[in-house]
C-alpha cells in the first residue's frame, strides 16, 4: 500500500445489519471519502448489508468479529483483538495521519484496545450505552468498569443525544473535555415529504396502520407493543400493525401474535432495503424500547409527518416533543402506550396537529454530519498526544 500523509480513517463496526448505527457508519465511510480522507471498515463477515460492501474497496471482512460476548465466544474474541491489531498496525506505517473510529458496544471494545496497542487514536460513537439501569447491578457494574477501563482509551466520543452526553459527563472522568455532540443523520431525499402529499385520517373501515423498526431483541422489548396493539385492535378493528425488522425473537412473538389471534393484522415484513415504501404507507409510528441512543427511525418517520407514540427512552425526548408531535409514554407501561395509541387511532384533530408539526431536522442531514466528522478528525489528526500512553 502506497505511503500517505493524508488522513485515513478505519471504521470498525461489528455487524452489518439493517441498523441506525450501521446506516451512519456506512454513510461515513461512502461521504468522508469525498473530503480529501481515505476510509476504510472492518467488520463481521455476516449481516444484511454485507453484499453491498464486500466487493468495496477497503473493506475487510472479519469471521471472528461477532456480536455476542459470552465465555463460549472468548478464543474467536481474541483471535479478532490479534487480527485487528495486526491490521491497524500495518495501517500506521502507510498512513500516519490515522484515526479509528469504532461504532456499537462489540467493536467499541475490541476497536479500542487494538486501537490503544497499536498506538493510534480512536473515536468511538455511543449509540446509547451498554449499560442500562434494567440490568442486574452486577451485570451494569461490569459492563460500567469495562467502558470506565476504555475511557482512559478513548481519544474522543461522540454523542448522537444529549442524554447520551450527559451520561457520560457524570460517570466518566475527563469525558467532559473530549467528547462531541454530531447527530445520526439519515438520507432526507428518501423520506422527506411535503406536508401536502402526508397521508390522510382513514376514516373506518380504513385500515389505520401503526408501524415499527426494529430488530427482534429484548432491547426493543416489541413484546410490549403486541399487547399494546392487541387492546387497541379489540375497540378498533380496522387497526393493522406492520413490523420491518427480523432477530432471535421471531418465534417468541409469533407466538404471542397468534395468542392473541392477531395473524391477520400483524404483518412482520422481515429486514428491507427500502424502509421508505412501508413507512409512506403508514399512520402513526410507534417504538417500545427500554433503552436506546437516539433512533434514526423515528427521524425517518417525522420527516414523512408521522405522528409517534414511544417509550421515553434514551434522546428520544430530543425530537419527540410529548403533546406536539407525538406522545411519550412511562417505559414498561404497555397500557398507557395503548392509550395514547387510541386517541390518535379516534382523534383525526389530534392527527392533524401532530401530523402538521414544524419539526427542524437541519442537524441531521447527512452532509452536516459528515462535514463535523470531517472537521473532528482533522482536529484530532493535529493534537499528536495520544491518549494514557502520553500521561504514563
Amino acid at each position: 500500500m502506497k505511503h500517505t500523509n493524508n488522513p485515513h480513517i478505519i471504521y470498525i463496526l461489528t455487524k452489518l445489519e439493517l441498523g441506525g448505527a450501521q446506516k451512519i457508519c456506512l454513510a461515513l465511510f461512502d461521504g468522508v471519502a469525498t473530503q480529501e480522507m481515505t476510509t476504510a471498515l472492518i467488520t463481521g463477515a455476516e449481516g444484511t448489508l454485507i453484499p453491498i460492501v464486500k466487493d468495496k474497496k477497503n473493506v475487510i471482512l472479519i469471521g471472528s468479529l461477532l456480536r455476542q460476548a459470552t465465555f463460549s465466544s472468548i478464543r474467536q474474541d481474541l483471535a479478532c483483538l490479534k487480527e485487528l491489531i495486526r491490521l491497524l498496525r500495518v495501517a500506521k506505517k502507510n498512513h500516519p495521519g490515522l484515526i479509528v473510529h469504532t461504532h456499537s458496544t462489540k467493536a467499541g471494545v475490541l476497536g479500542r484496545v487494538a486501537a490503544w496497542c497499536a498506538s493510534v487514536k480512536v473515536v468511538h460513537t455511543i449509540h446509547g450505552y451498554g449499560f442500562h439501569e434494567r440490568q442486574p447491578k452486577i451485570i451494569w457494574l461490569a459492563i460500567y468498569a469495562i467502558e470506565l477501563l476504555l475511557s482512559a482509551f478513548t481519544t474522543h466520543y461522540l454523542c448522537v443525544s444529549r442524554a447520551d452526553a450527559k451520561t457520560g459527563i457524570r460517570l466518566f472522568p475527563g469525558f467532559t473535555k473530549k467528547h462531541t455532540i454530531i447527530r445520526a443523520a439519515v438520507d432526507q431525499r428518501l423520506f422527506k415529504r411535503p406536508i401536502e402529499q402526508a397521508i390522510p385520517f382513514p376514516q373506518s373501515p380504513q385500515p389505520f396502520i401503526f408501524g415499527t423498526i426494529s430488530c427482534f431483541k429484548p432491547q426493543k422489548n416489541l413484546k410490549d407493543l403486541i399487547r399494546a396493539f392487541a387492546w387497541v385492535h379489540a375497540q378498533q378493528p380496522h387497526a393493522q400493525l406492520e413490523i420491518v425488522g427480523d432477530g432471535e425473537q421471531r418465534a417468541e412473538l409469533e407466538k404471542l401474535i397468534h395468542y392473541y389471534k392477531l395473524g391477520d393484522v400483524v404483518k412482520l415484513h422481515g429486514w428491507q432495503h427500502d424502509v421508505q415504501t412501508y413507512t409512506k404507507r403508514w399512520h402513526t409510528f410507534v417504538l417500545s424500547s427500554l433503552w436506546e441512543g437516539l433512533p434514526c427511525a423515528i427521524i425517518e418517520a417525522r420527516l414523512l409527518h408521522i405522528p409517534v407514540v414511544c417509550y421515553d427512552t434514551g434522546g428520544i425526548n430530543e425530537v419527540v416533543l410529548h403533546g406536539q408531535n407525538g406522545f411519550l409514554v412511562e417505559r414498561g407501561n404497555w397500557q398507557l402506550l395503548a392509550d395514547h395509541m387510541m386517541k390518535l387511532i379516534t382523534s383525526p384533530e389530534l392527527y392533524s396537529r401532530f401530523q402538521t408539526y414544524l419539526d427542524d431536522f437541519t442537524d441531521f442531514e447527512i452532509s452536516a454530519m459528515i462535514q463535523q466528522h470531517t472537521m473532528l478528525y482533522r482536529s484530532l489528526i493535529k493534537n499528536h498526544t495520544h491518549p494514557l500512553k502520553d500521561a504514563l
